[in-house]
């Protein structure tokens, strides 16, 4: 009798080893599920189902830059730096490139308010970055209600920091020392600006 209540304490304590590792295998699948779920949502649809156009503007490098901002539902994403380095960002000699090869063609107003700047690659392709301003706590900033203002995208760096460096294109100075500055800036990496892509041949 004795050995028949020892095989039966070995024979629960294995079904019940086997119920827990079967039960914490399920938990795990799940968790994993619902995680890549969330990621999945928390990931713009044009970024997810690679709808992203690119433009050969024939740089030395080879390199293709997105025809536009990455959107959703036709209007600009706007991203912290944190989410924006998931993405193929350009780096800043990926910019400097663009910078010094392609002819600029700059679009404003009469009070230096900038709507776009347009990049004419070698090739005689082009690309546009019109004016987008950033949201800080939620609110557009730096774009007036015509459309003109400050135009911003984030590029790859990784310097530690709260803040990152993006381009910048947008009126700085007051009266006769007002000009239209392209430059790198930093700005604070839980400011969500746009994005452009880019991707080699």
């Amino acid at each position: 009798m004795i050995e028949l209540t020892e095989k039966a304490a070995q024979y629960a304590a294995e079904k019940s080893n086997e119920v827990i590792a079967n039960a914490l295998a399920k938990a795990y699948e799940e968790g994993y599920r619902d995680g890549y779920k969330d990621r999945e949502e928390e990931i713009p649809i044009d970024l997810r189902d690679n709808k992203t156009e690119y433009v050969d503007l024939g740089l030395p490098s080879g390199t293709l830059w997105s025809a536009d901002y990455e959107m959703e539902d036709k209007k600009v994403i706007f991203l912290p730096y944190e989410t924006a380095e998931n993405y193929n960002l350009p780096t800043e000699e990926q910019w400097k490139e663009l910078f010094e090869t392609c002819e600029r063609h700059v679009e404003k107003n009469t009070y230096g308010d900038l709507y776009s700047v347009t990049f004419i690659g070698p090739n005689g392709n082009s690309i546009n970055f019109h004016s987008t301003g950033f949201k800080k706590a939620g609110r557009l900033v730096h774009k007036n209600m015509y459309g003109a203002g400050h135009l911003y995208f984030w590029i790859n760096n990784k310097e530690d920091g709260n803040e990152k460096k993006a381009v910048h294109m947008g009126r700085v100075g007051e009266g006769a020392l007002r000009i239209t500055a392209i430059d790198i800036t930093l700005v604070f990496s839980g400011f969500s600006i746009p994005i452009r892509l880019v991707k080699t041949r």
